[in-house]
């Protein structure tokens, strides 16, 4: 039986990951990511099988939502008593909370379950050796942290899958996209 590790995202548009990679320098422990892999998860589902995966790449087709606009601001890390990665935040977007219900509401209906911390949208810029720079890190964040990007149009999300390497990152790579065509 196939198994894949799957997750649902919004990719950034080019302009957009071009001034997010302009904030990867500065924290030696940080292993950035490469940009082409910049998204906003709307939803990890973890390992599926394949018959799951076709269900859920139905469930996620039959979403129906409008368009909608997106922007970042501030920069933060996740790991409070040893910090793991750096992130970019996402503005609150009703939109957005919207959309991460009817994925979560979709993966439900496909009998696959979604991760279950709390929703945080987010790009992750980078992941974080054991032992990080703490005072890199808190350089890092008190020079980005006024970042912000302009407003982005979210026309359409994708389902990834995740495949691990023997070395280096995983390989991310897009299975289906689904259009934003609602009212």
């Amino acid at each position: 039986m196939e198994i894949y590790r799957l997750f649902a995202a919004i990719r950034p548009p080019d302009d957009i990951v071009l001034d997010l990679s302009r904030l990867q320098t500065g924290v030696d422990s940080a292993k950035w990511s490469s940009p082409e892999k910049f998204h906003i998860t709307l939803g990890f589902f973890g390992d599926v099988t394949g018959e799951q995966a076709e269900l859920l790449d139905e469930k996620l087709a039959g979403i129906s939502c409008a368009p909608f606009e997106l922007s970042l601001s501030g920069v933060g890390h996740f790991g409070k008593s040893e910090p793991h990665a750096l992130w970019v935040g996402v503005n609150e977007s009703l939109e957005l909370t919207r959309l991460h219900k009817a994925v979560k509401s979709a993966a439900q209906t496909a009998n696959v379950k979604l991760e279950r911390r709390e929703y945080t949208p987010h790009v992750t810029l980078a992941y974080l050796k054991s032992y990080p720079d703490i005072e890199g890190i808190v350089k890092w964040e008190h020079f980005w942290n006024g970042f912000k990007s302009g407003p982005f149009l979210v026309d359409r999300f994708f389902l990834y899958s995740s495949w691990r390497r023997k070395s280096g990152a995983n390989l991310y790579k897009s299975e289906a996209g689904y259009p934003l065509l609602g009212s």
